[in-house]
């Protein structure tokens, strides 16, 4: 039996072959970072928690169980898809290769905050089966399945909706400096590899706001564990 062949798109190759641009952060590499982020349970996605509201008189069947802990229905921020760290020092806008993505998904946006330096694209990309309308600064169209839109923004700070799906809300800053963006995993953890031996500054992003910031050098060889957490909140408002 011969095997079968797998064909690729343009695009999927075109794609393949940029990732490990995209995923270095400078020319040498050295070590990695290891992080945790804290307080995102305390933080709540503005798009949500307005339909949480009283006045808007929506109501729900369901009913919470007493037996399971709030952390697990508490309507609070997901760090790997609204926590966006946003890394400054050394290297360039090569990171981001084609562009920063914002996936329409399970009808919100992921990530809801992306960070790019000036003249970095950002790119919609709907991958729900159904129409997205997007509406911000110089967009308004709709989005069909598997289709994308390219959008340079102008402004320092542009906020995204859509008129058809009141969940998805999206932000996009632009800052001078910032060479790449990471995100968290569901847990809190960080793990960045392969960072070029220089001093770097973190800014962790909720909804289009800096929330707090480190600093931090990477040795030539080896790696960096920050002892202290990167805190989106303070600790009391966590419940910590």
């Amino acid at each position: 039996m011969r095997p079968r062949r797998t064909l690729r798109s343009p695009l999927v190759v075109a794609l393949s072959l940029l990732a490990p641009l995209a995923l270095s952060l400078g020319a040498a590499r050295a070590g990695d970072l290891k992080a945790r982020v804290t307080g995102f349970e305390s933080l709540r996605p503005a798009a949500l928690a307005s339909a949480t509201a009283a006045d808007k008189k929506l109501f729900t069947l369901r009913e919470f169980d007493p037996l399971v802990p709030p952390k697990y229905t508490n309507i609070s921020a997901k760090p790997d898809k609204d926590v966006t760290l946003a890394i400054y020092g050394a290297g360039d806008k090569s990171g981001f290769g084609l562009g920063a993505v914002i996936r329409l998904a399970g009808g919100r946006a992921v990530p809801s905050t992306v960070v790019i330096p000036p003249g970095v694209a950002v790119f919609f990309r709907n991958d729900d089966p159904f129409v997205h309308h997007v509406k911000g600064p110089e967009l308004s169209r709709d989005l069909r399945p598997g289709e994308s839109h390219k959008l340079e923004p102008k402004g320092k700070l542009s906020e995204f909706t859509d008129d058809l799906v009141p969940s998805v809300k999206a932000w996009v800053v632009v800052e001078d400096g910032v060479i790449a963006n990471r995100w968290p995993n569901p847990d809190g953890s960080v793990r960045i590899t392969d960072m070029a031996d220089a001093e770097y500054t973190i800014k962790a992003f909720f909804e289009g706001k800096a929330k707090t910031s480190v600093t931090f050098k990477v040795p030539a060889k080896g790696s960096v564990d920050l002892k202290e957490p990167i805190a989106v909140a303070p600790p009391a408002a966590s419940g910590k």
